[in-house]
């Protein structure tokens, strides 16, 4: 299956899982059960998986490739995979193109495949690891094209590279060739456009704000004008404390982490995501 079907499939997975729970609970049972003598007996014929460790939420993984040195996955990271996932008959029912990746925000439930979701805080960027899953980390009780209902899977991961929202941010300058004005020891990141002289707001101010608000990939998902009292809660923290930071008639592009945002995510905005925003104080 090509990487770019592979968030809507993944999707699918997650309505196909949550449909599942409806199920009777003691056929549930008795196919969890199933499924683990089932990755057992698959553990015992093949000798690549002798060494497969049993993780205490019930799946099993081999670290194939390793390599300690690389940056450990923590829950925020934009982590790029490669992957395949295969029944225990060895069919291929999911992978990312040969040439091609897949990339996905940690801990924020991004892929619906719980597997995936839970192995990846096993791995190191850098490294190869199998992951052999009961029905409820893959993809659950119902049955779908090519795999059978409670079908427990083989899963291949390689972990291409682990991005922190601060190393995502400095990435994004990188690209954009941006000459930064001013950093924050909390990462707000403003690169002023105009040269304007004066104070700065400061705290207590009201002002007008043009703003057009976007993603590090540009996509735009606000943009308007609206009316901020500087040092109140009215916006989010990194907007106001760079409204602070401008004078009225200057324009900028700011950026900061989720910390400094909508943190776990809100109603539009996905969990854990950097932020960027084209500001002008208006006169």
């Amino acid at each position: 299956m090509k990487s770019k079907y592979l968030f809507q499939f993944l999707a699918l997975v997650l309505i196909l899982n949550l449909t599942s729970c409806m199920k009777d609970d003691n056929q549930d049972e008795e196919k969890a059960a199933e499924n683990i003598l089932a990755i057992d007996t698959f553990i015992k014929a093949d000798s690549m998986a002798s060494s497969a460790l049993k993780d205490s939420a019930g799946f099993y993984y081999i670290n194939r490739l390793a390599n300690p040195s690389g940056q450990k996955v923590k829950t925020g990271d934009a982590a790029t995979v490669k992957v395949a996932v295969y029944l225990l008959t060895g069919e291929k029912v999911l992978s990312t193109d040969t040439d091609s990746t897949y990339t996905f925000t940690v801990g924020a439930n991004a892929t619906s495949f719980f597997g995936l979701d839970l192995g990846i805080y096993k791995m190191s960027e850098g490294e190869k690891t199998t992951f052999l899953l009961p029905y409820y980390y893959a993809f659950g009780s119902s049955a779908q094209t090519n795999i059978p209902a409670y079908s427990p899977v083989r899963m291949e991961l390689e972990l291409v590279k682990t991005r922190t929202e601060v190393q995502q941010i400095d990435d994004y300058l990188a690209k954009k060739l941006f000459t930064v004005s001013e950093r924050k020891s909390n990462n707000l990141v403003i690169i002023r456009t105009n040269q304007v002289t004066g104070d700065t707001l400061g705290v207590g101010k009201s002002v007008n704000v043009k703003y057009i608000g976007k993603y590090l990939n540009e996509y735009t998902f606000d943009e308007g004008t609206i009316s901020v009292t500087t040092g109140t809660s009215g916006v989010i923290p990194g907007f106001d404390q760079a409204v602070r930071r401008m004078r009225k008639g200057e324009k900028a592009i700011i950026i900061f982490p989720s910390a400094l945002g909508y943190g776990t995510g809100s109603q539009y905005i996905p969990p854990y995501t950097p932020l960027q925003f084209e500001l002008e104080i208006l006169q």
